[in-house]
């Protein structure tokens, strides 16, 4: 797997996983203890008023001190209420739990001394678990004072995890039912201003609790209990109050842990003062809900991730931290706007997610770099460099070293294959994929002093290829693919040279494309040379002919006797040695031009060109077509002359009055439609030494032709390299009853398209 496709998983791994554990984290609350201490951390810096209209009557060391120790008689507080009835305050809550009776006579005091009072709210509990199975029990006071209350109130108090009391239920139960019961504090505040808190009017249900923000400790206004009971404190100091009464006193258990961040405890009667002054001000704390808090934790950790995609390493480490900046930002920006977030999840996310990467990245580096470490070894051009050994270290400053090592032997190959093509004999340039020069040697520089470098190809050949061959050079760099019999194109420079244009495909090791190398190779001399050959093969062509058909013409008419038919036979024999030299030259030197030839129309008339000699010795030719109309792709003057020399052959190896049979059929070879030719003939077959040479040059038995003109030994193999070069094939083997047959197989022409 390459680099880039094993990093893409490897970081859909990272980022799938740290999603899963940052959602199972949220799912589970499991890093509560850490968030509520972020929480208290970051509550600390922006801490509420108290309310200026509560007074905490509280059972302090000073009462204790004035009535004895704990718990009082009940009279005691009905010197209390006895004691505010003369005063006007907005309500009372009486925090001290009364759900045990005690004597009749004082609970019947200390109830009337509450009647004597509007708006006083006594307090219920729970007990968890319940009775007789009972999820839980309602502890209300007793009826006396449940009567002459206003109304009740719970007072359970929410415990996190670690026992701090961070939370308040407003209410217990649900909406409308005889089971429901509304916060001691929520009774008060609608006492005071005549309806429900908003706070509990957006409420979906009574299992949801809210954070409180505390004031500082102690900022609630206090009187000792005894001061009131004992009638020290006006009345008037108490009007229009919000009275709440409650122990403060170390050792009545009525401390608990807040987060105040001092570690220090508070009063039960003061946390409920917290709370109204929170239903009040309406400034609770709400936690996001499960998939906001989710939604929240992933955002930071996805930005790294994709970061890890855009971004270098320093600019990664340096927006690590400062995500989690931000993250603690967020946060309390959120408490700002009376919402919490819990960061943990998102903390650790982005606490994990970087060293996990970083070590997933560093390994699949360190493999690939195996690899292709493992690749340039079996690979490498040895060159003369000096390579230095590397002293022990570790494996990836090792791997690290040795890629050092590779990059430079690469830009030392660079080099050394840069100065070789430089130094080339001939011009050579490379292209990229839009036709702009990327190198060129010094001989394709010659004449620009700025150099080639980015010159469009164009330009390029507008400097070497004259006007005329412009255009063939061009068509030749635009074939998508470079055709194979022909993969060159010859062109006269401005300067009168001969130039042969080849160009080859440059590719990446994973095999795509990059660009072209064109090199042209001057072939002025072997143009001039194949132009003499090719005027050598005229004057063989013409002038080696013309006194041979000169001398038949002479003969023709001439009595007949020994020694006409010696001169003709002879010159018939120098004839055909011309054509089949001249033939043979031509076929190596000429590139293939193909037509549609029928090819059983092509055979007949090389049959019908030889009907003299077969008159001349009574033989028959018979041609038995099975072919259907078969059409070849070939060149009809070189199959022509081919299978004129295969009938040619077999009439003269054939006995007088002999038959020559000719047959063509279509047969399937490999699937492939293919059209084969057989020539038989009655003579006395090919000698056993001949078989293995037979389409060699100057191979010839001429001992058995029953005709005047004997053979040269080139015409077959003029014929196997015809045959050969229309990608056919032939054959020559003795037939069982006696005879020669010789068998040609011709791949079928292709079937037009419209």
């Amino acid at each position: 797997m390459r680099l880039r496709q094993r990093l893409g998983v490897e970081w859909l791994v990272v980022a799938m996983l740290a999603s899963l554990v940052i959602g199972a984290l949220n799912y589970w609350d499991s890093l509560s203890s850490f968030d509520n201490l972020i929480y208290d951390q970051l509550s600390r810096l922006d801490r509420p008023d108290p309310q200026s209209d509560v007074l905490i009557i509280q059972i302090d060391e000073d009462s204790l001190a004035a009535y004895g120790k704990w718990p009082w008689t009940r009279d005691r507080h009905a010197e209390l209420f006895t004691e505010l009835a003369n005063a006007n305050p907005k309500a009372i809550g009486f925090d001290v739990l009364l759900s045990e009776p005690s004597d009749p006579a004082t609970d019947i005091e200390m109830a009337a001394a509450i009647a004597g009072n509007s708006n006083v709210f006594l307090p219920l509990h729970f007990v968890f678990p319940g009775s007789n199975g009972a999820e839980y029990d309602v502890k209300e006071p007793i009826g006396p004072f449940a009567s002459a209350a206003s109304g009740l109130g719970h007072v359970n108090l929410n415990f996190d995890y670690d026992g701090v009391v961070r939370r308040m239920s407003l209410c217990f139960g649900d909406k409308g039912t005889d089971g429901y019961w509304p916060h001691l504090m929520e009774r008060i505040y609608e006492a005071a201003n005549g309806g429900s808190s908003p706070a509990l009017e957006r409420l979906n249900s009574c299992d949801e609790t809210l954070l409180m923000p505390y004031s500082r400790r102690g900022g609630v206004s206090t009187i000792s209990y005894s001061a009131v009971a004992s009638g020290e404190v006006p009345a008037e100091f108490l009007n229009d109050k919000i009275l709440l009464i409650g122990a403060t006193a170390n050792g009545l258990g009525d401390q608990f842990p807040v987060p105040i961040g001092d570690g220090a405890t508070m009063a039960g009667v003061e946390i409920m003062a917290n709370g109204l002054g929170a239903l009040t001000a309406d400034n609770f704390i709400r936690p996001l809900s499960l998939w906001q808090q989710l939604a929240l934790s992933l955002v930071p950790v996805w930005i790294l991730l994709v970061g890890f995609w855009r971004w270098h390493p320093r600019t990664t480490i340096v927006v690590s931290f400062g995500l989690i900046f931000a993250v603690l930002a967020g946060s309390l920006l959120f408490l700002r706007l009376h919402y919490w977030f819990a960061p943990g999840a998102a903390l650790v996310g982005l606490i994990l997610v970087y060293p996990i990467w970083g070590w997933r990245r560093l390994q699949a580096t360190s493999d690939f770099m195996n690899e292709e470490l493992r690749n340039f070894r079996l690979a490498k051009v040895d060159i003369p460099i000096i390579e230095t050994a590397a002293g022990p270290v570790d494996v990836i400053t090792g791997q690290a070293e040795e890629l050092t090592h590779a990059i430079s032997h690469v830009r030392d190959l660079r080099r050394f294959i840069s100065d070789a093509l430089s130094n080339l004999p001939d011009p050579m340039f490379i292209t990229d994929l839009e036709g702009n020069v990327k190198f060129a040697n010094k001989l394709a520089q010659t004449g620009l002093d700025d150099g080639v470098q980015d010159l469009a190809l164009d330009d390029m050949l507008n400097r070497f290829v004259s006007s005329e061959d412009l255009a063939e050079v061009k068509e030749y760099l635009a074939l998508e693919v470079t055709p194979v019999a022909h993969d060159y194109v010859d062109f006269v420079s401005l300067t009168g040279e001969i130039f042969a244009l080849r160009r080859a495909r440059v590719v990446s090791d994973e095999g795509l494309l990059r660009g072209h190398i064109h090199y042209l190779a001057n072939i002025t001399e072997v143009a001039k040379a194949a132009q003499e050959r090719e005027e050598v093969l005229e004057l063989l062509s013409h002038d080696m002919r013309a006194p041979q058909v000169a001398i038949l013409a002479l003969l023709d008419g001439q009595a007949e006797d020994e020694t006409r038919a010696r001169l003709e036979g002879h010159a018939r024999r120098t004839l055909a040695l011309a054509d089949n030299f001249v033939g043979l030259a031509r076929v190596n030197s000429i590139d293939f031009v193909g037509e549609d030839v029928l090819l059983s129309e092509l055979v007949a008339e090389a049959n019908d060109s030889l009907w003299p000699l077969t008159k001349a010795r009574a033989i028959t030719c018979e041609i038995h077509d099975h072919s259907d109309g078969a059409f070849v792709m070939g060149e009809p003057s070189s199959l022509y002359r081919s299978f004129v020399n295969l009938i040619d052959n077999a009439i003269k190896y054939s006995p007088d009055k002999g038959v020559v049979e000719i047959v063509l059929r279509n047969i399937d070879l490999d699937r492939e439609p293919c059209i084969s030719v057989t020539i038989s003939d009655q003579g006395k077959g090919i000698p056993d030494d001949m078989l293995e040479q037979l389409f060699e040059r100057f191979a010839s038995d001429d001992g058995a032709a029953r005709s005047n003109i004997r053979g040269t030994g080139l015409g077959l193999n003029f014929v196997a390299k015809v045959i050969e070069r229309h990608g056919g094939t032939i054959r020559g083997e003795n037939v069982r009853d006696g005879g020669a047959r010789f068998s040609v197989l011709l791949p079928l022409a292709p079937e037009p398209v419209d």
